[in-house]
Protein backbone atom coordinates (compact mmCIF):
# COMPACT_ATOMS: atom_id res chain seq x y z
CA UNK A 1 0.00 0.00 0.00
CA UNK A 2 1.01 3.61 -0.76
CA UNK A 3 1.63 6.17 1.55
CA UNK A 4 -0.81 9.21 0.61
CA UNK A 5 1.47 12.43 -0.29
CA UNK A 6 -0.03 15.88 -0.79
CA UNK A 7 1.49 17.31 -4.29
CA UNK A 8 1.51 21.65 -4.98
CA UNK A 9 -1.66 22.89 -7.43
CA UNK A 10 0.88 25.02 -9.93
CA UNK A 11 -2.03 27.56 -10.26
CA UNK A 12 -2.72 27.74 -6.65
CA UNK A 13 0.84 27.58 -4.73
CA UNK A 14 3.50 30.38 -4.36
CA UNK A 15 6.77 29.80 -6.47
CA UNK A 16 9.33 29.51 -4.10
CA UNK A 17 10.34 32.68 -2.17
CA UNK A 18 7.40 34.59 -3.18
CA UNK A 19 4.71 36.12 -1.43
CA UNK A 20 1.42 36.53 -2.16
CA UNK A 21 -0.74 39.35 -1.54
CA UNK A 22 -4.70 39.32 -1.72
CA UNK A 23 -6.03 42.05 -4.38
CA UNK A 24 -8.12 44.45 -3.04
CA UNK A 25 -11.90 44.49 -4.03
CA UNK A 26 -13.69 47.17 -4.91
CA UNK A 27 -17.02 47.83 -3.12
CA UNK A 28 -20.08 46.98 -5.14
CA UNK A 29 -22.23 50.19 -5.84
CA UNK A 30 -25.01 50.23 -3.48
CA UNK A 31 -28.10 49.07 -5.42
CA UNK A 32 -30.47 52.05 -5.80
CA UNK A 33 -33.70 50.76 -4.95
CA UNK A 34 -36.88 51.96 -6.88
CA UNK A 35 -39.42 52.87 -5.39
CA UNK A 36 -42.99 51.98 -6.32
CA UNK A 37 -45.25 54.17 -7.59
CA UNK A 38 -47.81 52.74 -5.27
CA UNK A 39 -48.68 49.58 -3.65
CA UNK A 40 -50.07 46.84 -5.30
CA UNK A 41 -53.15 46.10 -3.34
CA UNK A 42 -55.32 43.02 -4.11
CA UNK A 43 -58.44 44.84 -3.44
CA UNK A 44 -58.35 47.48 -5.61
CA UNK A 45 -57.41 44.87 -8.46
CA UNK A 46 -60.37 42.77 -7.23
CA UNK A 47 -62.88 46.04 -6.78
CA UNK A 48 -61.74 46.96 -10.89
CA UNK A 49 -62.30 43.17 -11.72
CA UNK A 50 -65.47 42.66 -10.23
CA UNK A 51 -66.67 45.96 -11.67
CA UNK A 52 -66.15 45.01 -15.38
CA UNK A 53 -67.41 41.34 -15.21
CA UNK A 54 -70.70 43.73 -13.42
CA UNK A 55 -70.67 45.12 -16.64
CA UNK A 56 -70.15 42.23 -18.52
CA UNK A 57 -73.70 40.78 -16.96
CA UNK A 58 -75.81 43.96 -17.25
CA UNK A 59 -75.71 44.49 -13.47
CA UNK A 60 -73.58 48.23 -14.32
CA UNK A 61 -73.75 50.43 -17.21
CA UNK A 62 -70.43 50.77 -19.31
CA UNK A 63 -69.78 54.25 -18.68
CA UNK A 64 -68.60 53.37 -14.97
CA UNK A 65 -65.46 51.75 -16.66
CA UNK A 66 -64.26 54.66 -18.58
CA UNK A 67 -61.55 55.58 -15.78
CA UNK A 68 -61.04 51.95 -14.42
CA UNK A 69 -60.26 50.40 -17.70
CA UNK A 70 -57.52 51.34 -20.89
CA UNK A 71 -59.26 52.10 -24.03
CA UNK A 72 -58.69 48.79 -26.00
CA UNK A 73 -60.31 47.07 -22.48
CA UNK A 74 -63.32 49.75 -22.86
CA UNK A 75 -63.91 49.00 -26.54
CA UNK A 76 -64.06 45.17 -26.42
CA UNK A 77 -66.12 45.33 -23.73
CA UNK A 78 -68.55 47.44 -25.29
CA UNK A 79 -68.02 45.34 -28.73
CA UNK A 80 -68.73 42.26 -26.28
CA UNK A 81 -72.00 43.86 -25.12
CA UNK A 82 -73.38 44.60 -28.33
CA UNK A 83 -72.29 40.91 -29.84
CA UNK A 84 -73.37 39.38 -26.79
CA UNK A 85 -75.97 40.93 -24.67
CA UNK A 86 -76.05 39.79 -21.14
CA UNK A 87 -79.35 37.91 -20.50
CA UNK A 88 -79.53 35.62 -17.60
CA UNK A 89 -75.73 35.35 -17.06
CA UNK A 90 -74.18 36.25 -13.81
CA UNK A 91 -70.35 36.28 -13.15
CA UNK A 92 -68.79 36.47 -9.55
CA UNK A 93 -65.30 36.89 -8.98
CA UNK A 94 -65.01 34.11 -6.37
CA UNK A 95 -60.35 34.53 -5.75
CA UNK A 96 -57.98 36.52 -7.77
CA UNK A 97 -54.35 36.42 -7.25
CA UNK A 98 -51.44 38.75 -8.26
CA UNK A 99 -47.68 39.05 -9.39
CA UNK A 100 -45.59 41.97 -10.13
CA UNK A 101 -43.67 41.57 -13.32
CA UNK A 102 -42.68 45.66 -13.40
CA UNK A 103 -42.94 47.97 -10.86
CA UNK A 104 -45.73 50.04 -13.02
CA UNK A 105 -47.32 46.73 -13.81
CA UNK A 106 -49.13 44.05 -11.91
CA UNK A 107 -50.57 40.86 -13.37
CA UNK A 108 -53.40 38.95 -11.76
CA UNK A 109 -55.04 35.25 -12.70
CA UNK A 110 -58.26 34.88 -10.62
CA UNK A 111 -61.30 32.01 -10.65
CA UNK A 112 -64.86 33.48 -11.86
CA UNK A 113 -68.23 31.16 -10.80
CA UNK A 114 -70.62 31.36 -14.11
CA UNK A 115 -74.47 31.21 -13.10
CA UNK A 116 -77.57 31.42 -15.57
CA UNK A 117 -80.81 32.41 -14.46
CA UNK A 118 -83.27 29.52 -13.72
CA UNK A 119 -80.58 27.33 -13.11
CA UNK A 120 -78.53 25.91 -10.08
CA UNK A 121 -75.28 24.62 -12.05
CA UNK A 122 -72.42 26.84 -11.67
CA UNK A 123 -69.52 27.33 -14.18
CA UNK A 124 -65.74 27.81 -13.28
CA UNK A 125 -63.64 29.93 -15.17
CA UNK A 126 -60.48 31.67 -15.72
CA UNK A 127 -59.62 34.79 -15.82
CA UNK A 128 -56.73 36.80 -16.68
CA UNK A 129 -55.87 40.45 -16.22
CA UNK A 130 -53.10 43.18 -16.37
CA UNK A 131 -52.96 46.34 -14.55
CA UNK A 132 -50.79 48.79 -15.26
CA UNK A 133 -50.07 52.39 -13.28
CA UNK A 134 -50.74 54.86 -15.51
CA UNK A 135 -51.63 59.39 -14.78
CA UNK A 136 -51.60 58.24 -11.15
CA UNK A 137 -54.13 55.35 -10.70
CA UNK A 138 -54.06 51.66 -11.46
CA UNK A 139 -55.68 50.53 -14.70
CA UNK A 140 -56.54 47.57 -16.27
CA UNK A 141 -55.24 47.28 -19.77
CA UNK A 142 -56.08 43.71 -20.34
CA UNK A 143 -59.07 41.65 -19.53
CA UNK A 144 -59.71 37.90 -20.77
CA UNK A 145 -62.34 35.59 -18.79
CA UNK A 146 -60.96 32.49 -20.45
CA UNK A 147 -64.10 29.35 -21.02
CA UNK A 148 -63.04 26.22 -20.38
Amino acid sequence: MTTPTLRPLTTYEPIDGQILIPATRQPEPAAQAHELPVTADNARFTLIATKILEVLDGRRPPGHLETLVAPPVHRATLTRLRTRPPVGIRYQLSSIHSCRPAVDAVETCGLVETTRHGTRARRAEALACRFEFRKGSWICVYFRIIHC
